[in-house]
């Protein structure tokens, strides 16, 4: 018996999968956001710690062009090299600064000091875990101080 228009065709019920697409996405769409914004945070504050410690080894070293010949004041440029990494946000105990020098005088006529520096890059939102770093960063800067001395 072919089949009418006429007819009526059975009832639906009530369509389960109704408006569970939006639900979905928004879903979806926030499991993978978070991941890909804390990655970005990462990535800037590793970038902010190369920043950092690149700035803190210049600052010591220009802190050792400007001493005079025999005058050296270590805590001078430990401060110079900690304010250059707190303008990017790093805490003194993040950084360690150490000189090294040609001979035993570093501010004397012709000498070679060497401002190496190291800055520990902690996960950014993670406060509880101080001792997980994302990565340990290093410079150094090199100056004659006092060439024409």
């Amino acid at each position: 018996m072919p089949c009418s228009a006429a007819e009526p065709r059975p009832a639906r019920g009530p369509a389960e999968d109704e408006g569970s697409a939006v639900v979905e996405f928004v879903a979806l769409g926030t499991l993978l956001l978070v991941p890909v914004v804390y990655f970005v945070l990462t990535v800037a504050q590793v970038q902010a710690g190369a920043f950092a410690v690149v700035a803190a080894a210049h600052q010591g070293s220009q802190v050792l062009a400007g001493a005079e010949p025999g005058e050296l004041a270590a805590a001078d440029l430990t401060a110079a090299a900690q304010l250059a990494a707190a303008d990017q946000g790093f805490g003194p105990e993040q950084l360690a600064v150490r000189l090294e020098c040609s001979d035993g005088a570093c501010t004397s006529p012709g000498a070679v000091a060497t401002v190496h520096t190291t800055l520990e890059v902690p996960l950014p939102l993670v406060p509880g875990f101080t001792d997980m770093e994302v990565a340990v960063l290093t410079s150094s800067a090199t100056v004659v101080p006092g060439r024409y001395g």
